[in-house]
């Protein structure tokens, strides 16, 4: 398991310090090409680790056949895990696995590094090329073999002995710790991971939301910064991970190249507003307060940058400042509590707790410690402990600044009663009293405003809801019912013609019975999306009716234009292709009107049963085709 989550940015300044692990002399061929022995019956997993040789490409044009002939330029790797650090360089890997069974065995080659850009595998049984992969976080998720956060490569193993050749090329880290898995097992181990992660994206959502309704409450700012911190990081996490671009943007491959320097960036910049503002650093010490905040402005010129310039260089400089924003911000927090601030006892303990779980999984990356489920996931439980313990950190400032306030009156009402025998003391009070009470109730009264404010916005944005039709974006028939009475009245007041079609789609139930109910659903939208620019007039209303059927009302327009329109509406539609799921559809409709001048006593209901009359009237006439009816109450 790669050092992910909170571990890049604690230790990525390391990252940039280290040269390269491979050693610097050649080796026998046969210590460069290690073997790794697998029977049907062996172990599920196996951690290939430093059992690989290693060939640099500074140049990154080596071919496969170059490669592959390189000879004495492969090394052995020296470090229990194949970790390169920053390098601009592609780099080479080979292994065999033996196949000790008479029969082909199936597994899968994991690379949990799923930030690569270049990931390309070529798999040799017997000197001939069985299967290559090339993949990258650069390329669409949909064309990864197996759909899967990391990197995972199938290959059939045959009997004897199989060669393995990896490249890897990335503008960031180069990293290569490969698992051989069997399958069954592997989907096993990855359902429990993800049930790991869930559980760590649960809390951490837990927390932001529980302490949104908090900050709603108590109007205090840390808890803002402490939100922003815990979305940065959980953001910053599920995309170092690959989850991001597995689930949430798999098409956005520019985004996705240089989210992880984003998140990183805005991660740096909450640390540092929730250290300076929670701590009090601006009245407790300049130069820190001052440095705290210059950490701050670097990670938000670098938060903005990461949009411009090259992932190379924002994850270098987000990998060099996260290291002193951490330090800074335990050390910080553990001054203000050697100075006598309480309240910092529970912040200490947080950063305290990330800082453990980071050592153990470094430990256990270093064979320090045995590798499990614990270690393996060390930074995950840090980061919730850190989480967690910086939630009880607020709360506990808040009984702090609470019991100081109790205090303070205390105090207060003491003076106060020394003060009693001054009757002009008493008055001054009094009067401070009722000013700061009408301060209250203008505050409250701009509170008031703003919320009626609020409220009148979403009330606005609820009743521009309530009259859409969700599904193709275009009026729906509370709408129609709505407008179209103003229309009539306008029509009578002008002595204008109101022009009231109706139509639907021909055999839509045949269009849902054979390609299903969401084909039918594409059909919809792409109708109104053809309709929508042709009744464009003010006063014209384009609206869904009901299931496949829509309506149009139109003011000015006789009967001739109006046939007209439907004419021009009807082709339209018949020459609409609509293609879904690899499906090309088309469809007819069939259009009914009516256009009169509407007198005193005509209703909207006699426009529409009309154009209805008619429409059925098209359907027995064969569909696709346009009639129109009589409006019996109103001069034609």
């Amino acid at each position: 398991m790669h050092l992910k989550s909170l571990a890049l940015l604690l230790w990525a300044l390391a990252l940039t310090l280290w040269t390269p692990l491979a050693s610097g002399s050649p080796v026998a061929p046969d210590a460069s090409f290690p073997a790794i022995e697998l029977a049907r019956d062996g172990a599920g997993r196996i951690e290939v680790g430093a059992r690989m040789g290693v060939l640099v490409d500074p140049s990154g044009s080596l071919s496969l056949e170059q490669a592959r002939s390189a000879g004495p330029a492969w090394q052995v790797i020296t470090r229990l895990s194949p970790n390169f650090g920053f390098t601009q360089d592609a780099h080479w890997f080979r292994f065999q696995m033996d196949n000790r069974d008479p029969q082909a065995l199936a597994r899968f080659i994991e690379l949990p590094i799923p930030f690569l850009d270049d990931v390309r595998l070529y798999h040799f049984a017997g000197n001939v090329l069985q299967v290559q992969y090339a993949l990258g976080d650069e390329q669409p998720y949909a064309q990864r073999v197996v759909r899967h956060r990391n990197f995972i490569m199938p290959v059939q193993l045959a009997p004897g002995t199989n060669e393995i050749y990896l490249r890897l090329a990335s503008t960031g880290t180069i990293e290569a710790p490969l698992r051989i898995w069997d399958p069954v097992q592997f989907h096993a181990a990855s359902n429990d991971e993800n049930l790991v992660q869930g559980a760590v994206v649960g809390i951490l959502l837990v927390m932001v939301i529980y302490n949104l309704f908090v900050f709603f409450a108590t109007q205090d700012v840390n808890y803002l910064y402490y939100i922003g911190f815990v979305a940065s990081y959980l953001l910053f996490h599920l995309t170092l991970t690959g989850y991001m671009f597995a689930y949430v943007w798999p098409n956005a491959v520019r985004w996705n190249s240089f989210a992880i320097s984003t998140f990183v960036a805005s991660s740096g910049f909450f640390t540092c507003l929730f250290t300076t503002s929670f701590l009090k650093l601006r009245s407790f010490s300049s130069p820190a307060f001052y440095w705290v905040r210059s950490l701050m402005l670097l990670s938000a010129a670098l938060c903005a940058s990461t949009f411009v310039l090259p992932y190379s260089t924002t994850i270098r400089i987000g990998a060099s400042i996260s290291m002193p924003i951490a330090v800074t911000a335990l050390a910080m927090g553990y001054w203000r509590w050697w100075k006598g601030a309480k309240f910092a006892r529970f912040y200490c303990l947080a950063w305290s707790a990330i800082l453990v779980g980071v050592s153990v999984l470094n430990a256990s990356k270093l064979g320090w410690l045995p590798i499990n489920v614990w270690t393996e996931n060390a930074s995950q439980f840090g980061i919730v402990m850190l989480v967690v313990l910086l939630s009880f950190t607020l709360a506990d400032r808040i009984n702090t600044d609470r019991t100081l306030r109790i205090n303070a009156q205390a105090v207060a009402l003491g003076h106060e009663r020394k003060a009693r025998a001054s009757q002009h003391a008493l008055i001054a009070a009094k009067e401070r009293a009722n000013r700061e009470l009408e301060a209250r109730v203008e505050s409250r009264t701009t509170d008031l405003n703003n919320t009626l404010a609020q409220l009148k916005i979403a009330n606005d944005q609820l009743l521009a809801l309530s009259t859409t039709d969700g599904l193709t974006q275009i009026g729906n028939r509370t709408c129609f019912d709505a407008a179209v009475v103003v229309e009539l009245r306008r029509a009578q007041r002008l002595h204008m013609p109101l022009t009231v079609i109706l139509f639907d789609i021909d055999h839509f139930k045949r269009i849902n019975d054979t390609y299903g109910h969401p084909a039918g659903d594409a059909c919809l939208r792409a109708l109104a999306e053809r309709l929508r620019p042709r009744v464009h007039r003010a006063g014209d209303i384009l609206a869904r009716y009901g299931g496949e059927e829509f309506v149009i009302a139109l003011i000015g327009v006789d009967a001739v234009n109006s046939a007209a329109l439907a004419e021009e509406l009807r082709a339209s539609i018949q020459s609409l292709v609509v293609t879904f799921d690899n499906h090309t559809i088309r469809f007819t409709a069939s259009f009914g009107l009516v256009s009169a001048v509407p007198l005193a006593d005509s209703q909207v209901l006699d426009y529409v049963s009309a154009a209805d009359r008619a429409l059925y009237a098209a359907k027995n006439d064969g569909r696709n085709c346009v009639r129109t009816g009589t409006l019996m109450v109103a001069a034609a």
